[in-house]
C-alpha cells in the first residue's frame, strides 16, 4: 500500500523539480556591465600610493544590501550611503577589478593608509 495518494503524480524533469539556482548563481547571469549601471554616476578616479581606484558614490536609496567594510570590519547597514571601490590599474584586467570591488565607508575609505 503506498504510504500517499499522490505518489505516483511526482513530476520528474519539469520546471521547479530541478534543484534551484543560488543567488550567487543568478547574480552571475547577469552581467556586471549592465544598463542600469551606466545609468549609475559616474566613479571618479582617485591617486593614491598604492595605486589608482576607481571610486562609485553609492546613495542611500540605492544600497539595498548589507556589506561589510574593509577598513573598519564594521557593517555597512542597507540604507546607508556608503562608497564602491575598485582598482583601475589591476595585473588580471578590468573584468577582474571590477569584480574584486569593495563596499567602503566614506570615512574609513579617506583615513585608510
Amino acid at each position: 500500500m503506498p504510504r500517499s495518494n499522490h505518489s505516483s503524480r511526482r513530476r520528474r524533469g519539469g520546471p521547479g523539480s530541478g534543484p534551484r539556482a543560488s543567488k550567487w548563481q543568478r547574480g552571475a547571469a547577469q552581467e556586471p556591465w549592465s544598463v542600469e549601471r551606466v545609468l549609475e554616476p559616474a566613479p571618479t578616479v582617485e591617486r593614491s600610493a598604492d595605486g589608482d581606484w576607481l571610486v562609485r558614490h553609492v546613495r542611500p536609496a540605492n544600497a539595498v544590501k548589507a556589506y561589510t567594510c574593509p577598513g573598519c570590519g564594521r557593517s555597512i547597514p542597507p540604507g546607508i550611503a556608503h562608497l564602491v571601490v575598485w582598482q583601475q590599474d589591476s595585473l588580471l584586467g578590468a573584468r577582474s577589478a571590477f569584480e574584486d570591488r569593495r563596499h567602503w565607508h566614506e570615512r574609513c575609505w579617506r583615513t585608510r593608509r
